[in-house]
């Protein structure tokens, strides 16, 4: 851990060594950080992907230049689909910290695959395609946002949050099981994901059995049945057996039932048929009306098709214009390196090094026509000013490494030496020996033939023209 202040490395007391500030408070939030990033990388660990997402933004509300944290929330987001929350973290990160930072990685990786980015931005189309079928207010829009977004699954399984619209759309038509098989599989991604829970128990609640009312208060009751029946008609007292009561009781259900069967006859044989045909001439005219809609439907696809297909064709082509001045090989990333060695040099003069690092990123080769000549000149001069003491220093570590015999490494060193400052004899001559050393005759030759024509007259070209007879003489 570093001081806010001086950027001192901080010991286990509550104040810096170096500056004196009070790093008490500042060690607590810094601590508290990096808490809820281990949180965050735990749950990560397990697929809970919605809590690490919560827990790292604990982490980055505490400590915004948490490189880790936002690196692994960027992660998260592009496990569950969220690509575009992803780059965003990530660039994020890229631009506090340029150098020896995993988000780059991540950027390139995404950006060498264009088939990989085309295909993200289509789903994320067709995503918002569906979510406008869905709003339309007479519902009917619902089954051409299930057609998409079936698509957007079947290219992208991670993308939950259209998973979660398909489920939806399911549950809306009344069809569980197939939203609980589309949940199912959101499930692995993000175990504790709330919106995939919920639905699962809206799912489950529309298949599962209703429970039977129980009847209350029904008990069997014990009757007896007399042996005679009796009753009073005309002021006369009647009495007959039991069995014929039941035997007329019985005739009764019998009539009953025969007169059932003979109306379910009537009815299958006389009304069903009607019925029967009048659905079927309902049901002809439904499919006639959505073959029209279809029909109307599919020229509006393809209509969309088109395009969508010339936009493509129009954002290639943009994106080939742009890669020219944009990306890992730009003209705009070769001004952002010059600028920063401009930055750096008006801060510390005396850090030439680290000026010297940005220069060697601007590439001369890119530049065109359209170049500018300030731009030009600010890198001439730049070059210029710090290349004696880059030349230096490089010829040092060189002449260490060519003492033992490392001459791979002394080429290096020399090379940077020499585009620093051409007019260094010695670095030139030291670089022609190191390629002697390496055995790479070819770059030995060209480089003492340099010697002999920038430095006419010196020790240094007079070797140099033995060391050619020499070579000359082996071949």
């Amino acid at each position: 851990m570093k001081c806010y202040r001086c950027g001192c490395k901080l010991s286990e007391h509550d104040f810096c060594t170096n500056c004196n500030a009070d790093v008490k408070l500042y060690k607590k939030i810094i601590r508290t950080s990096n808490y809820f990033y281990n949180q965050g990388l735990e749950k990560a660990k397990v697929s809970d992907i919605s809590g690490a997402i919560l827990s790292l933004r604990e982490s980055l509300k505490f400590n915004r230049h948490n490189i880790r944290a936002r690196n692994l929330l960027g992660l998260c987001y592009y496990e569950i689909g969220e690509i575009t929350a992803a780059l965003s973290e990530w660039v994020i990160s890229n631009n506090m910290r340029d150098k020896k930072n995993l988000a780059s990685e991540y950027i390139e990786n995404l950006q060498s695959s264009p088939s990989a980015l085309d295909s993200i931005d289509n789903a994320i189309k067709k995503y918002n395609t569906a979510l406008e079928y869905c709003k339309q207010a007479d519902g009917n829009g619902i089954d051409l946002a299930i057609i998409q977004l079936k698509k957007v699954v079947s290219s992208n399984p991670k993308f939950l949050r259209a998973s979660h619209l398909l489920a939806l759309c399911y549950i809306e038509q009344k069809r569980p099981d197939l939203a609980k098989r589309v949940l199912d599989k959101c499930h692995p991604v993000d175990v504790n994901n709330t919106r995939t829970l919920r639905y699962l128990a809206a799912c489950d609640e529309m298949m599962g059995p209703k429970e039977d009312k129980k009847d209350k208060g029904n008990k069997n009751k014990e009757s007896t049945e007399p042996d005679v029946i009796s009753y009073t008609a005309d002021n006369e007292t009647i009495i007959m057996p039991a069995r014929s009561y039941e035997r007329k009781g019985s005739n009764a259900v019998l009539n009953i039932i025969i007169g059932m069967a003979v109306g379910f006859a009537v009815a299958f044989f006389l009304v069903l048929p009607a019925r029967i045909q009048k659905e079927r001439e309902v049901s002809q005219e439904a499919v006639k009306t959505a073959g029209t809609q279809v029909e109307a439907k599919n020229i509006t696809i393809n209509e969309l098709e088109q395009k969508v297909s010339d936009q493509t064709a129009e954002i290639s082509t943009l994106r080939d214009s742009l890669s020219k001045y944009d990306g890992t090989e730009g003209t705009l990333l070769s001004m952002e390196n010059l600028l920063k060695a401009a930055g750096i040099y008006l801060d510390n003069p005396d850090n030439f090094l680290e000026i010297a690092d940005y220069l060697t990123e601007v590439d001369e080769t890119k530049w065109t026509e359209d170049t500018s000549e300030n731009y030009k000149n600010l890198y001439y001069a730049l070059r210029k000013t710090v290349g004696p003491d880059v030349c230096k220093a490089y010829y040092e570590d060189a002449n260490t490494s060519y003492r033992n015999k490392e001459y791979t490494d002394a080429i290096a060193y020399l090379t940077s030496a020499v585009f620093f400052d051409e007019t260094n004899v010695d670095a030139l001559y030291l670089l022609a020996q190191s390629y002697y050393g390496a055995e790479k005759e070819e770059e030995a030759k060209q480089t003492y033939n340099k010697v002999i024509e920038l430095f006419p007259g010196t020790w240094q070209a007079s070797n140099s023209a033995n060391t050619l007879k020499k070579l000359n003489k082996e071949q």
